[in-house]
Protein backbone atom coordinates (compact mmCIF):
# COMPACT_ATOMS: atom_id res chain seq x y z
CA UNK A 1 0.00 0.00 0.00
CA UNK A 2 2.75 2.49 1.08
CA UNK A 3 4.28 2.08 -2.77
CA UNK A 4 0.87 2.62 -4.26
CA UNK A 5 1.26 6.30 -2.57
CA UNK A 6 4.24 6.73 -3.26
CA UNK A 7 3.25 6.51 -7.16
CA UNK A 8 0.31 7.97 -6.86
CA UNK A 9 1.41 11.69 -7.85
CA UNK A 10 3.84 9.88 -10.91
CA UNK A 11 0.63 8.45 -11.96
CA UNK A 12 -1.87 11.47 -11.52
CA UNK A 13 1.13 14.06 -13.39
CA UNK A 14 0.72 11.38 -15.98
CA UNK A 15 -2.72 11.60 -16.51
CA UNK A 16 -2.65 15.22 -15.93
CA UNK A 17 -0.50 16.03 -19.14
CA UNK A 18 -2.43 13.39 -21.00
CA UNK A 19 -5.40 15.86 -20.54
CA UNK A 20 -3.40 19.01 -20.71
CA UNK A 21 -2.31 17.54 -24.55
CA UNK A 22 -5.78 17.15 -25.93
CA UNK A 23 -6.69 20.57 -26.81
CA UNK A 24 -3.55 20.55 -29.14
CA UNK A 25 -4.50 17.32 -30.52
CA UNK A 26 -7.84 18.24 -31.13
CA UNK A 27 -6.38 21.66 -32.82
CA UNK A 28 -4.22 19.98 -35.49
CA UNK A 29 -7.51 17.28 -36.39
CA UNK A 30 -9.81 20.26 -36.87
CA UNK A 31 -11.80 19.76 -40.66
CA UNK A 32 -9.69 21.89 -42.97
CA UNK A 33 -11.60 24.83 -44.15
CA UNK A 34 -11.22 26.78 -46.81
CA UNK A 35 -10.67 31.07 -45.92
CA UNK A 36 -12.91 32.71 -46.74
CA UNK A 37 -12.91 36.37 -47.55
CA UNK A 38 -16.43 37.28 -46.43
CA UNK A 39 -19.00 36.08 -43.92
CA UNK A 40 -21.06 34.13 -46.54
CA UNK A 41 -22.31 31.02 -46.08
CA UNK A 42 -21.30 28.53 -48.72
CA UNK A 43 -23.77 26.76 -51.45
CA UNK A 44 -25.00 23.34 -51.61
CA UNK A 45 -24.38 22.19 -55.35
CA UNK A 46 -24.55 18.77 -57.04
CA UNK A 47 -21.22 16.86 -56.99
CA UNK A 48 -19.47 16.13 -59.96
CA UNK A 49 -20.42 12.51 -61.43
CA UNK A 50 -16.61 11.85 -61.97
CA UNK A 51 -16.78 12.28 -58.01
CA UNK A 52 -17.00 9.21 -56.18
CA UNK A 53 -18.93 9.45 -52.82
CA UNK A 54 -18.34 6.98 -49.80
CA UNK A 55 -20.16 3.74 -49.71
CA UNK A 56 -23.18 4.28 -46.54
CA UNK A 57 -21.87 2.82 -43.21
CA UNK A 58 -23.10 3.38 -39.55
CA UNK A 59 -21.30 6.95 -39.61
CA UNK A 60 -22.01 7.38 -42.96
CA UNK A 61 -25.77 6.27 -43.63
CA UNK A 62 -26.12 7.43 -47.22
CA UNK A 63 -23.87 9.26 -49.65
CA UNK A 64 -24.06 12.63 -50.15
CA UNK A 65 -25.18 13.79 -53.50
CA UNK A 66 -24.02 17.66 -52.71
CA UNK A 67 -21.00 19.84 -51.08
CA UNK A 68 -20.00 22.82 -50.26
CA UNK A 69 -19.30 25.32 -52.55
CA UNK A 70 -17.58 29.20 -51.94
CA UNK A 71 -17.97 30.59 -55.63
CA UNK A 72 -20.85 30.62 -58.08
CA UNK A 73 -21.28 26.93 -59.66
CA UNK A 74 -20.33 26.18 -62.92
CA UNK A 75 -20.21 22.58 -63.51
CA UNK A 76 -20.94 21.36 -66.92
CA UNK A 77 -20.91 25.40 -67.79
CA UNK A 78 -18.28 27.00 -70.21
CA UNK A 79 -15.99 28.90 -68.27
CA UNK A 80 -16.68 32.79 -69.04
CA UNK A 81 -14.70 34.25 -71.47
CA UNK A 82 -12.93 37.70 -69.67
CA UNK A 83 -12.10 41.34 -71.42
CA UNK A 84 -8.97 42.79 -69.90
CA UNK A 85 -11.03 44.24 -67.25
CA UNK A 86 -12.04 40.94 -66.16
CA UNK A 87 -16.19 41.18 -66.96
CA UNK A 88 -17.70 38.77 -68.70
CA UNK A 89 -17.94 39.41 -72.08
CA UNK A 90 -21.70 38.64 -73.26
CA UNK A 91 -22.26 35.51 -75.61
CA UNK A 92 -23.36 35.72 -78.93
CA UNK A 93 -25.80 33.19 -81.10
CA UNK A 94 -21.97 32.58 -82.56
CA UNK A 95 -20.71 31.90 -79.47
CA UNK A 96 -20.28 28.17 -80.54
CA UNK A 97 -17.38 29.28 -82.67
CA UNK A 98 -15.45 29.94 -79.92
CA UNK A 99 -13.49 27.23 -79.43
CA UNK A 100 -12.41 25.86 -76.16
CA UNK A 101 -8.09 26.78 -76.29
CA UNK A 102 -9.58 30.43 -77.12
CA UNK A 103 -12.36 30.66 -74.62
CA UNK A 104 -9.91 29.68 -71.57
CA UNK A 105 -7.42 31.52 -72.99
CA UNK A 106 -10.04 34.47 -72.45
CA UNK A 107 -10.83 33.62 -69.21
CA UNK A 108 -6.68 33.35 -67.69
CA UNK A 109 -6.36 36.99 -67.12
CA UNK A 110 -2.76 37.58 -64.98
CA UNK A 111 -0.10 40.18 -64.42
CA UNK A 112 2.71 38.29 -65.26
CA UNK A 113 3.41 34.12 -65.09
CA UNK A 114 5.17 33.49 -62.18
CA UNK A 115 8.18 31.19 -63.96
CA UNK A 116 6.75 30.85 -67.43
CA UNK A 117 3.43 30.79 -69.54
CA UNK A 118 1.83 27.43 -69.79
CA UNK A 119 2.49 25.46 -73.46
CA UNK A 120 -0.43 25.32 -75.87
CA UNK A 121 -3.82 23.96 -74.45
CA UNK A 122 -4.82 22.17 -77.73
CA UNK A 123 -6.31 19.16 -76.69
CA UNK A 124 -5.23 19.50 -72.98
CA UNK A 125 -7.78 19.23 -69.94
CA UNK A 126 -6.84 22.90 -68.07
CA UNK A 127 -6.85 22.44 -63.56
CA UNK A 128 -6.84 26.47 -62.21
CA UNK A 129 -6.81 26.78 -58.82
CA UNK A 130 -7.17 30.28 -57.16
CA UNK A 131 -4.75 31.12 -54.17
CA UNK A 132 -3.39 33.43 -51.65
CA UNK A 133 0.10 32.88 -50.18
CA UNK A 134 -1.41 34.11 -46.98
CA UNK A 135 -4.57 31.47 -46.82
CA UNK A 136 -3.26 27.99 -44.63
CA UNK A 137 -5.59 25.85 -46.47
CA UNK A 138 -3.99 27.11 -50.30
CA UNK A 139 -0.15 26.47 -49.49
CA UNK A 140 -1.47 22.74 -48.04
CA UNK A 141 -3.25 21.78 -51.48
CA UNK A 142 0.10 23.58 -53.34
CA UNK A 143 1.94 19.78 -52.95
CA UNK A 144 -1.41 18.61 -54.49
CA UNK A 145 -0.87 20.64 -57.91
CA UNK A 146 2.54 19.88 -57.76
CA UNK A 147 2.27 15.80 -57.87
CA UNK A 148 -0.79 16.28 -60.82
CA UNK A 149 1.73 18.46 -62.76
CA UNK A 150 3.90 15.84 -62.88
CA UNK A 151 2.10 12.61 -63.03
CA UNK A 152 -0.42 14.14 -65.53
CA UNK A 153 1.22 17.06 -67.58
CA UNK A 154 1.10 15.49 -70.57
CA UNK A 155 -2.74 15.78 -70.83
CA UNK A 156 -3.31 18.14 -68.24
CA UNK A 157 -2.31 21.57 -67.44
CA UNK A 158 -2.19 22.92 -64.05
CA UNK A 159 -2.58 26.41 -63.28
CA UNK A 160 -2.84 28.50 -60.17
CA UNK A 161 -3.55 32.02 -59.97
CA UNK A 162 -2.38 33.47 -57.06
CA UNK A 163 -4.05 36.69 -55.64
CA UNK A 164 -0.73 38.02 -53.83
CA UNK A 165 2.33 39.06 -55.31
CA UNK A 166 5.69 37.64 -56.97
CA UNK A 167 7.73 39.20 -53.99
CA UNK A 168 5.05 36.97 -51.30
CA UNK A 169 5.09 33.83 -53.98
CA UNK A 170 8.86 33.76 -53.71
CA UNK A 171 8.62 33.98 -49.61
CA UNK A 172 5.63 31.51 -49.71
CA UNK A 173 5.42 30.30 -45.64
CA UNK A 174 6.24 26.53 -45.03
CA UNK A 175 8.27 24.18 -47.08
CA UNK A 176 7.57 25.07 -50.76
CA UNK A 177 9.08 28.47 -51.73
CA UNK A 178 8.75 30.18 -55.57
CA UNK A 179 11.83 28.60 -56.72
CA UNK A 180 10.32 25.01 -56.04
CA UNK A 181 7.57 25.30 -57.99
CA UNK A 182 7.01 23.93 -61.01
CA UNK A 183 3.70 23.84 -61.74
CA UNK A 184 2.51 27.39 -63.89
CA UNK A 185 1.86 30.14 -61.84
CA UNK A 186 -0.19 33.29 -62.92
CA UNK A 187 -0.59 36.36 -60.78
CA UNK A 188 -3.94 38.13 -61.05
CA UNK A 189 -3.99 40.58 -58.09
CA UNK A 190 -7.07 42.43 -59.13
CA UNK A 191 -8.62 38.91 -58.58
CA UNK A 192 -10.25 39.07 -61.56
CA UNK A 193 -10.62 35.68 -62.50
CA UNK A 194 -11.71 34.54 -59.35
CA UNK A 195 -14.07 37.36 -59.29
CA UNK A 196 -15.46 36.38 -62.62
CA UNK A 197 -16.64 33.23 -60.60
CA UNK A 198 -17.73 34.96 -57.49
CA UNK A 199 -15.61 32.90 -55.67
CA UNK A 200 -15.24 34.02 -52.15
CA UNK A 201 -13.43 31.11 -50.37
CA UNK A 202 -10.39 29.94 -51.44
CA UNK A 203 -8.39 27.46 -52.32
CA UNK A 204 -11.36 27.10 -55.02
CA UNK A 205 -10.56 24.95 -58.42
CA UNK A 206 -11.92 24.49 -61.78
CA UNK A 207 -11.16 21.04 -64.45
CA UNK A 208 -11.85 22.17 -67.87
CA UNK A 209 -12.63 19.83 -70.29
CA UNK A 210 -10.58 20.17 -73.88
CA UNK A 211 -13.63 20.13 -76.35
CA UNK A 212 -15.63 22.66 -74.83
CA UNK A 213 -14.20 24.62 -72.46
CA UNK A 214 -16.61 23.74 -69.94
CA UNK A 215 -16.28 22.49 -66.23
CA UNK A 216 -16.41 19.15 -65.13
CA UNK A 217 -15.11 18.84 -61.48
CA UNK A 218 -15.09 22.00 -59.28
CA UNK A 219 -14.81 22.45 -55.91
CA UNK A 220 -12.04 23.18 -52.61
CA UNK A 221 -9.06 20.46 -54.01
CA UNK A 222 -8.77 19.07 -50.55
CA UNK A 223 -12.20 19.57 -48.88
CA UNK A 224 -12.92 17.00 -46.32
CA UNK A 225 -14.56 14.11 -47.88
CA UNK A 226 -14.67 15.54 -51.19
CA UNK A 227 -11.39 16.07 -52.05
CA UNK A 228 -10.05 15.80 -55.83
CA UNK A 229 -7.56 13.03 -56.34
CA UNK A 230 -5.92 11.16 -58.68
CA UNK A 231 -8.59 8.44 -59.40
CA UNK A 232 -10.70 11.49 -60.14
CA UNK A 233 -8.49 12.96 -62.78
CA UNK A 234 -7.78 9.69 -64.21
CA UNK A 235 -11.48 9.39 -64.58
CA UNK A 236 -12.15 12.80 -66.59
CA UNK A 237 -8.78 11.89 -68.66
CA UNK A 238 -9.69 8.51 -69.24
CA UNK A 239 -13.13 10.16 -71.02
CA UNK A 240 -10.81 12.05 -72.94
CA UNK A 241 -8.38 9.01 -74.60
CA UNK A 242 -11.84 7.29 -75.08
CA UNK A 243 -12.93 10.53 -77.04
CA UNK A 244 -9.44 10.53 -79.01
CA UNK A 245 -9.72 7.21 -79.72
CA UNK A 246 -12.94 7.06 -81.24
CA UNK A 247 -11.81 10.10 -83.53
CA UNK A 248 -9.20 8.46 -84.93
CA UNK A 249 -10.98 5.33 -85.63
CA UNK A 250 -13.46 7.33 -87.73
Amino acid sequence: MKKFHVLLPAFTLLIFSAYASLPALAKEEEPLKPCVINDKAPSAVEISPFEKTSQANILTPSAKRSKNLWADSYLFIEIPRLDDEGKIITEKEDAESVNAVKRIQDFIKVEEWYHQAPPSLEGKYVLIEFWATWCPPCRRSLPLLENWHKKFGKELVVISICETDRKAVDECPGDLKGKDFTHYIGIDTKRRCANALNVYGIPHAVLLEPQFGAVVWEGMPNQPNYELTDEIIERILSVGRKQKAQKSEN
